[in-house]
Protein backbone atom coordinates (compact mmCIF):
# COMPACT_ATOMS: atom_id res chain seq x y z
CA UNK A 1 0.00 0.00 0.00
CA UNK A 2 1.42 3.15 -1.27
CA UNK A 3 0.79 5.82 1.70
CA UNK A 4 3.88 7.43 2.26
CA UNK A 5 6.68 9.06 -0.13
CA UNK A 6 9.24 6.12 1.36
CA UNK A 7 6.44 3.61 0.50
CA UNK A 8 6.10 4.79 -3.17
CA UNK A 9 10.22 4.96 -3.41
CA UNK A 10 10.32 1.20 -2.42
CA UNK A 11 7.55 0.20 -5.10
CA UNK A 12 9.15 2.18 -7.81
CA UNK A 13 12.61 -0.04 -6.62
CA UNK A 14 10.21 -2.97 -7.03
CA UNK A 15 9.36 -2.48 -10.21
CA UNK A 16 12.42 -1.61 -11.24
CA UNK A 17 13.90 -5.26 -9.73
CA UNK A 18 10.55 -7.31 -11.55
CA UNK A 19 11.48 -10.07 -13.62
CA UNK A 20 10.74 -9.62 -16.86
CA UNK A 21 6.93 -11.14 -18.03
CA UNK A 22 5.57 -9.97 -14.03
CA UNK A 23 2.77 -7.49 -14.08
CA UNK A 24 2.35 -4.74 -11.73
CA UNK A 25 -1.16 -3.50 -10.46
CA UNK A 26 -2.24 -0.30 -9.23
CA UNK A 27 -5.73 0.10 -7.64
CA UNK A 28 -7.51 2.13 -5.26
CA UNK A 29 -7.71 0.66 -1.03
CA UNK A 30 -10.05 -1.89 0.40
CA UNK A 31 -12.15 -0.02 2.80
CA UNK A 32 -10.23 0.54 6.16
CA UNK A 33 -10.02 -0.23 9.29
CA UNK A 34 -11.37 2.61 10.99
CA UNK A 35 -14.89 2.56 8.57
CA UNK A 36 -14.83 -1.53 9.64
CA UNK A 37 -14.99 -0.63 12.89
CA UNK A 38 -17.47 1.95 12.74
CA UNK A 39 -19.90 -0.17 10.35
CA UNK A 40 -19.71 -3.06 13.06
CA UNK A 41 -20.90 -0.06 15.62
CA UNK A 42 -23.79 0.75 13.68
CA UNK A 43 -24.68 -3.19 13.60
CA UNK A 44 -24.18 -3.47 16.89
CA UNK A 45 -26.68 -0.76 17.30
CA UNK A 46 -29.34 -1.95 15.17
CA UNK A 47 -29.26 -5.09 16.98
CA UNK A 48 -30.10 -3.62 20.20
CA UNK A 49 -32.97 -1.53 19.10
CA UNK A 50 -34.64 -2.50 15.53
CA UNK A 51 -36.76 -5.52 16.45
CA UNK A 52 -37.60 -5.57 20.28
CA UNK A 53 -38.22 -9.16 21.63
CA UNK A 54 -35.93 -10.64 18.86
CA UNK A 55 -31.92 -11.42 19.50
CA UNK A 56 -30.36 -10.60 15.90
CA UNK A 57 -26.44 -10.72 16.29
CA UNK A 58 -24.75 -7.94 14.16
CA UNK A 59 -23.70 -10.22 11.77
CA UNK A 60 -27.59 -11.61 10.92
CA UNK A 61 -27.92 -7.66 10.09
CA UNK A 62 -24.79 -7.49 7.98
CA UNK A 63 -26.13 -10.12 5.91
CA UNK A 64 -29.43 -8.80 5.64
CA UNK A 65 -28.50 -4.91 5.02
CA UNK A 66 -25.56 -6.30 2.58
CA UNK A 67 -28.15 -7.85 0.96
CA UNK A 68 -30.49 -5.13 0.37
CA UNK A 69 -27.70 -2.62 -0.75
CA UNK A 70 -25.15 -4.92 -2.96
CA UNK A 71 -26.11 -6.57 -5.86
CA UNK A 72 -25.33 -9.82 -6.50
CA UNK A 73 -22.81 -10.94 -8.72
CA UNK A 74 -22.48 -13.59 -11.45
CA UNK A 75 -19.46 -15.35 -12.37
CA UNK A 76 -18.42 -18.10 -14.89
CA UNK A 77 -16.40 -21.35 -13.41
CA UNK A 78 -13.57 -23.10 -14.71
CA UNK A 79 -16.11 -25.35 -16.68
CA UNK A 80 -18.33 -22.65 -17.82
CA UNK A 81 -20.66 -23.03 -15.54
CA UNK A 82 -22.20 -19.58 -14.10
CA UNK A 83 -22.69 -18.94 -10.05
CA UNK A 84 -24.13 -16.11 -7.88
CA UNK A 85 -22.27 -14.95 -5.26
CA UNK A 86 -23.60 -13.05 -2.45
CA UNK A 87 -22.37 -9.48 -2.69
CA UNK A 88 -19.31 -9.08 -0.22
CA UNK A 89 -18.52 -5.65 1.84
CA UNK A 90 -14.77 -6.75 2.09
CA UNK A 91 -14.28 -6.31 -1.94
CA UNK A 92 -15.39 -2.88 -1.68
CA UNK A 93 -13.06 0.02 -2.17
CA UNK A 94 -13.13 2.67 0.29
CA UNK A 95 -15.35 5.40 -1.83
CA UNK A 96 -17.78 2.31 -2.56
CA UNK A 97 -17.85 1.34 1.06
CA UNK A 98 -18.76 4.87 1.99
CA UNK A 99 -21.73 4.78 -0.10
CA UNK A 100 -22.60 1.64 1.16
CA UNK A 101 -22.34 3.19 4.58
CA UNK A 102 -24.45 6.08 4.37
CA UNK A 103 -27.29 3.42 2.76
CA UNK A 104 -26.71 1.45 6.03
CA UNK A 105 -26.89 4.96 8.08
CA UNK A 106 -30.14 5.71 6.68
CA UNK A 107 -31.94 2.59 6.87
CA UNK A 108 -30.89 3.00 10.53
CA UNK A 109 -32.23 6.47 10.99
CA UNK A 110 -35.34 5.20 9.41
CA UNK A 111 -36.18 2.78 11.82
CA UNK A 112 -35.22 5.04 14.54
CA UNK A 113 -31.85 3.85 15.61
CA UNK A 114 -30.53 6.17 18.68
CA UNK A 115 -26.28 5.81 17.51
CA UNK A 116 -24.83 4.86 20.36
CA UNK A 117 -22.02 7.44 22.17
CA UNK A 118 -19.20 4.78 20.90
CA UNK A 119 -20.55 4.54 17.07
CA UNK A 120 -20.31 8.43 17.26
CA UNK A 121 -16.76 8.50 18.30
CA UNK A 122 -16.65 6.32 15.77
CA UNK A 123 -17.95 8.19 13.09
CA UNK A 124 -16.04 10.84 13.83
CA UNK A 125 -12.58 8.99 13.22
CA UNK A 126 -13.43 7.26 9.49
Amino acid sequence: MILTKYNREIAHQMVDAAPDGHTIEVKPAKRSIEQNRYYWAILGDISEQVVPGKDYEPSIWHEYLRGLFLPERIVELPDGSLKMLDPSTAELKRDEFSEYLEKVIKWAIEHDVKFSEDTRRLSDQR
